[in-house]
């Protein structure tokens, strides 16, 4: 057996930081780990092949070898891998396949940069940068860089430098094609850093962990050559979607002067942290009984918490927390599967935990609130623009813990509203029924769909004067954008008198203009046989940033008004048109993007 000491090389890189070598270990399954010099012990290269790596800790992990290789790494990132790769847009949502037979070949350049561990010390993070082939090699213009905030991992091959997840291939595969760069951190706990508990909705660890990742790609790129282009998007669903937010947050506070976001895409993430844990408790039951595991265990663990898994969980979960969630060798599913999907809260966090009036929960919830993302320690930029999904059938992130996040940013200055380019915080929480999983697809596709139009709707990060004028920023009102589409020619009021004559059911020929009455007396009918209420309808108006009431009001008297005659009545289809990316060619693109989509969605 072949040993090699690294302790001299090891007490230099202590003396030294910024000169600190990085040992690549590519192993025999095609995954890599990367450790910093100061942290091994030794390597042992034993004679059937495997290495024995030995870190300061004491730690030994055993694996087969296939190459080692000794990088440097100072104040800047280095590069540990550069391959071709596929992404591919056929996915499985909630056993449905999404089939759009839609390949990417794209470049992955892995890199391992600088940062911050949860306690405040320097560590060394890993990260992927996924290149179009086409930009790659030149042949199309990069449009700018996707900073992706990756989901709910478990196992240590999910970690985005090992393989790409559905998300990246929804980004990049999806039949508009978009020439963009991504950007991906595996964040604290994967990659370089798989051998320490991962920091699971812990605050801003995840959030700098991308900054410094995406400061660290544009160095790379820059020393490679590659124009990245002038837009920059923050993008990210579920856990990802509270750390694309928590990114937009540190950004605000202590990046600003080097990260502006063109937009940041938050999706289905539990911004109030506490209220996510005081709601798997009081429903006692979630579709997804991995998360709460993880979010006990990643707080125990990044916050150095005293206190014994024995107390925290029912023994025969327990007995396993070691095995099926620190080791890293288990997917979420098959971890749900082990534990049983039908299990309960009550059935997997030990009793003092499920009483949200226990000294022990209480003392749980002090800390995931100092995580929350509605504190006070946030004083938003309001040149930026947001973007917040939920859907209010959410499964897996309870929309109780979403919701806090639009009254607080509204305190902030944020005015919301459903529609794109309205205001700089654009909303949608009114996803009636789809849960956790096929909400994202509509996250997406609003997602993907805002990126793909943005050289129309934007000329040098201000709206285009044309989109500015049919949204009526000066004016929140749905029934002047109303009166705006008929000038293009849509006759909205036609439309909106057929759909009553339906559903009042006039007579041929025959014209009923509502009155807010009869508006309120259809709204609930409709309503009811959907299952839903009135005052569901009201929180959704709140949450996308219009007063219903106002709204029935306008309408009525929208109705009531003669049709206006337009010497142009084009004239805004006719501006957009004119835009680097037509009106017509992008709704084009969109129809025949969206198609299979819609189809998979109406199964529900």
């Amino acid at each position: 057996m072949k040993k090699i000491l690294l302790t001299l090389m090891a007490l230099v890189a202590m003396l030294t930081a910024v000169e600190a070598k990085v040992i690549r270990i590519k192993l025999a399954d095609g995954s890599q780990q990367v450790f910093t010099s100061s942290e091994l012990s030794a390597i042992d290269f034993c004679d059937d092949g495997t290495l024995i790596i030995t870190t300061y800790d004491g730690e030994q992990i055993v694996a087969a070898g296939a190459e080692l290789a000794m990088l440097e790494l100072g104040n800047e990132a280095v590069i540990t891998d550069i391959y071709p790769d596929t992404l591919s847009f056929d996915i499985t949502v909630d056993g449905v396949p999404v089939n759009l037979n839609s390949d990417r070949p794209i470049m992955k350049m892995n890199y391992v940069y600088p940062s911050t561990d949860p306690f405040g010390e320097p560590v060394t993070l890993s990260g992927t940068i996924l290149i179009p082939e086409e930009v790659w090699c030149g042949k199309a213009k990069c449009e700018g860089i996707l900073m992706v905030n990756h989901y709910t991992k478990f196992h240590r091959n999910e970690a985005p430098t090992i393989s790409n997840g559905e998300l990246e291939n929804m980004l990049l595969a999806n039949p508009l094609k978009p020439d963009y760069i991504i950007v991906e951190s595996d964040f604290y706990g994967f990659g370089a850093t798989v051998r320490f508990p991962q920091a699971f909705m812990q605050g801003l660890v995840n959030a700098r962990a991308s900054l410094d990742g995406l400061l660290a790609a544009r160095e790379l790129l820059d020393r490679r050559g590659f124009d990245y282009g002038p837009l920059c998007f923050n993008i990210g669903y579920s856990s990802g979607g509270f750390d694309a937010l928590a990114a937009q947050k540190l950004r605000d506070m202590e990046y600003a002067d080097r990260i502006s976001f063109d937009k940041t895409f938050a999706g289905g993430g539990p911004y109030d942290v506490r209220e996510a844990y005081r709601q798997y408790v009081l429903i006692d039951s979630t579709a997804y009984n991995a998360v709460p595991m993880l979010l006990m265990v990643s707080t125990k663990e990044t916050q150095r918490l005293d206190m014994d898994y024995s107390e925290v969980f029912q023994p025969y979960i327990c007995d396993r927390i070691g095995e099926l969630v620190l080791s890293k060798n288990f997917s979420s599913w098959p971890i749900c599967d082990s534990i049983g999907r039908e299990k309960k809260i009550h059935e997997i966090l030990a009793g003092p935990y499920c009483d949200l009036t226990s000294e022990q929960s209480m003392l749980i919830q002090d800390i995931l609130g100092g995580f929350n993302l509605t504190n006070d320690d946030w004083t938003p930029d309001l040149s930026q623009r947001l973007f917040i999904f939920h859907s209010r059938g959410d499964d897996y992130v309870p929309l109780q813990c979403a919701r806090p996040i639009l009254p607080f940013l509204a305190s902030k200055g944020f005015v919301p509203s459903i529609i794109p380019g309205r205001t700089n915080l654009q909303t949608n929480f009114v996803v009636p029924k789809l849960g956790h999983l096929k909400a994202t697809l509509v996250y997406y596709v609003q997602t993907l769909a805002a990126i793909k139009a943005w050289p129309m709707m934007y000329t040098d990060g201000q709206l285009n004067p044309a989109y500015a004028m049919l949204v009526g920023q000066e004016s929140v009102d749905l029934v002047m954008t109303m009166r705006q589409l008929d000038a293009m020619g849509l006759d909205c009021r036609s439309l909106i008198l057929g759909l009553v004559e339906k559903l009042t059911g006039a007579g041929e020929g025959e014209t009923v203009v509502p009155d807010q009455q009869m508006i309120a007396m259809m709204l609930d009918e409709q309503l009811a046989k959907v299952g839903f209420t009135t005052q569901d309808l009201m929180e959704m108006s709140e949450d996308s940033g219009f007063d219903l009431n106002q709204f029935f009001n306008d309408l009525v008297v929208y109705l009531c008004e003669q049709p206006a005659v337009e010497e142009e009545p084009a004239r805004l289809l006719k501006a957009l048109d004119a835009t680097e990316t037509p009106a017509s060619r992008y709704e084009r693109q969109l129809r025949d993007w969206l198609e299979p989509v819609s189809t998979m969605l109406s199964r529900e």
